[in-house]
């Protein structure tokens, strides 16, 4: 309802930037098309594929005003479509398998000052591949892998950023770096009700969190090779190395 309210509805990038609503808003439609195929056998082979399309109508979108202003309105119509497979394949026994995810998705403002501009933020292609070995009946390990191509930087044409966006797409150009990141994890089944999970991500400790501060009047935003901040945050920030440990108990 913020988006409706006439006047200034809240704040955003740790309190510079005002959201001012737009009562003339209409409402956002769309209609989704979806169509699927599954396979799967008794040797513990599964996949499927699965198309999907969604058209907007009147797709609610954020502009500037000014530095410090963003308001919305109305982009007209829009339009994401894409694929998405996964699957399941045991390898030389049933007690390691290869679990696989691949989507690539791509969508496309088609009216509006930001026609041919994406409309939204996600990559084209994203991969998750997991190697799964059950080494006993207690213990069970993964060694994992997550890609994400390169992510639009804005969902606006050049001509509809603001000065400092437009500094940033000169010198960092229109898309996020693709990235790869390798996670690693371990489970063991302690007793019939508890389990202990421990998992390693960002196994090979790669350094993604690189940014540069631009600024122009008011405005400021930093930005990287695979992500920017600023009244918001576009890409991925991934930390470094880290460690994640959980003990769960079922009663």
């Amino acid at each position: 309802m913020g988006q409706l309210h006439k006047g200034i509805s809240g704040v955003s990038g740790q309190g510079k930037t005002n959201l001012l609503g737009n009562p003339d808003l209409k409402p956002e439609e769309s209609v989704s098309y979806e169509a699927g195929v599954y396979y799967d056998n008794p040797a513990g082979l599964n996949a499927n594929v699965t198309g999907f399309m969604t058209d907007f109508s009147n797709k609610i979108v954020s502009y500037s005003i000014n530095d410090n202003t963003n308001s919305y309105v109305n982009s007209g119509k829009a339009r994401l479509h894409g694929v998405e497979f996964a699957g399941t394949l045991p390898l030389w026994s049933e007690d390691v398998t290869l679990s696989l995810n691949y989507t690539w998705t791509r969508s496309e403002q088609r009216d509006g000052d930001n026609k041919g501009a994406p409309l939204s933020y996600t990559p084209e292609h994203m991969v998750n591949a997991k190697l799964n070995w059950q080494i006993t009946e207690e213990v069970a390990s993964w060694l994992g892998a997550r890609y994400r191509g390169k992510t639009p930087r804005f969902t606006q044409n050049y001509s509809s950023l603001s000065a400092v966006q437009k500094k940033v797409y000169d010198e960092k150009g229109e898309y996020l770096k693709a990235w790869t990141v390798v996670d690693a994890g371990l489970s063991w089944k302690m007793t019939d009700a508890l389990t202990l999970n421990a998992a390693v991500n960002n196994l090979l400790n790669k350094d993604y969190s690189d940014v540069s501060l631009y600024s122009a009047g008011k405005s400021t935003l930093y930005a990287g090779d695979y992500f920017q901040t600023g009244s918001s945050t576009t890409g991925y920030v991934i930390p470094e190395r880290n460690y994640w440990m959980s003990l769960n108990y079922q009663f």
